[in-house]
């Protein structure tokens, strides 16, 4: 693990003293795990009298004196966590513009309030809150006795909320390295992979490919020009991620998009009729819906899986499967079904299953028809809520699909006999 430096942003002297602590402990705790990883040490009882100093600096010099280190292990010793403190918001703003942390920990109340019971959106903390969410994309944990007071501009599934009465420090460290490891902020973080990708782009990517054709920006106004470099940079980022030395596989949550930010109706868009759940999706082509050019929508239903009698088949010899493993025969029915390649699927079109869709089937011959009204934002006759929208990169392919079904022309059918006759024939 890398270095990790918390910013506790709390004027409560016996808080830091805690935290100091904790740290100290935790610290200790991990390079001794290190050490016995790499087998440095082993004996329990030797590992449960180190357990017993008063921090790692103790344990490191303990472990010197044993002859159980030399100098190589230095590196080990600089591995910890740390943190910096805060006693006021204007503190903490300033902290954080000149300094890289990896956490933060945020008290409430910062300073005094004459009444706690007046607007909760004007505590310091939450001010305070505000004004990081604003700025920086970072692991935070609320520490308070007021946790009722957290402002609703807060979204308490991202920032964590904890009573200072009912969690340790030692809990609030555990969760901001698992928080922080996690892969949306090594990804989306402040110093996340998205941002260096972005750095990037703009010194390496944007002189090769724009310096040189300025005209062609500059004869467009400001924000087309922002749309503009917002959906290369898009592209650019899908295209460095979809291949690695071959095209990569996808996961079934790269096809869906909940919520659509859009809230006007868009081509491959999801609705869900809101008295018997049914779900459908939008056929229109994204060209009539831009342009207005109809107000009746196209849509097709979302067969659930058990709809569709030939899949529901063999995903049922994949369920009864006795506690033997699948067959690579039923894995590859499957496979060609989610592929759509099967030749009993050429009406259908497969939608995987994730956490918050049920997936399904489109059903290329299972079409309706709805009066849209684009002001109201809204389907005559008809209560539909939208549920979310298949991304770009799948939409055409069920587009083009849906195009194929209805424009494929068959011929009359020979008559076998006939044909090995003269196959066979001397």
């Amino acid at each position: 693990m890398d270095d990790f430096k918390i910013l506790l942003v709390d004027d409560d002297y016996e808080q830091r003293e805690q935290l100091q602590e904790t740290i100290d402990n935790y610290n200790k705790k991990l390079f001794i795990e290190e050490l016995r990883n790499r087998s440095v040490i082993d004996d329990e009882k030797y590992i449960s009298k180190l357990m017993m100093l008063e921090n790692k600096e103790a344990v490191y010099k303990k472990l010197q004196e044993d002859g159980k280190i030399s100098d190589e292990f230095d590196i080990l010793n600089k591995i910890e966590i740390s943190f910096e403190v805060a006693t006021t918001p204007e503190e903490a703003a300033i902290a954080l513009f000149q300094n890289n942390f990896e956490a933060v920990i945020v008290d409430l109340m910062l300073v005094p309030q004459k009444d706690i019971g007046e607007d909760d959106e004007q505590i310091s903390g939450n001010i305070l809150l505000k004004n990081i969410i604003d700025r920086e994309i970072i692991p935070i944990i609320v520490r308070t006795g007021f946790s009722q007071k957290i402002s609703e501009y807060v979204d308490t599934n991202i920032i964590k909320v904890q009573s200072k009465d009912e969690s340790s420090f030692e809990d609030v460290i555990s969760e901001l390295i698992n928080y922080y490891e996690d892969s949306i902020f090594r990804l989306l973080g402040s110093r996340g992979k998205v941002n260096n990708n972005i750095k990037e782009f703009f010194w390496e990517i944007i002189p090769e490919c724009f310096s040189n054709k300025k005209e062609e920006l500059m004869e467009l106004n400001k924000e087309t020009q922002e749309f503009v470099l917002i959906r290369y940079i898009s592209s650019w980022l899908s295209n460095r991620f979809m291949f690695n030395e071959k095209y990569l596989d996808v996961e079934p949550i790269e096809m869906y998009m909940f919520p659509n930010p859009i809230t006007q109706v868009c081509s491959c868009d999801i609705y869900e009729d809101c008295d018997n759940k049914q779900k459908f999706l939008v056929l229109t082509p994204a060209c009539d819906l831009a342009n207005s050019k109809t107000n009746e929508i196209l849509f097709a239903k979302i067969k659930k899986y058990d709809e569709v009698q030939d899949f529901s088949d063999i995903l049922e010899k994949c369920l009864n499967k006795d506690g033997n493993e699948i067959s690579n025969k039923n894995k590859n029915k499957i496979a060609q079904w989610s592929r759509n390649s099967d030749q009993r699927s050429m009406r259908y079109h497969f939608l995987p299953k994730v956490s918050f869709f049920e997936g399904g089937f489109i059903d290329f011959r299972s079409l309706i028809t709805l009066e849209y009204d684009y002001e109201k934002n809204q389907f005559k006759d008809r209560k539909l809520k939208k549920l979310g929208v298949i991304t770009d990169v799948f939409k055409r392919d069920i587009i083009a699909r849906f195009s194929s079904y209805y424009h494929r022309q068959g011929q009359p059918s020979f008559n076998t006999e006939s044909i090995l006759n003269k196959l066979l024939e001397g």
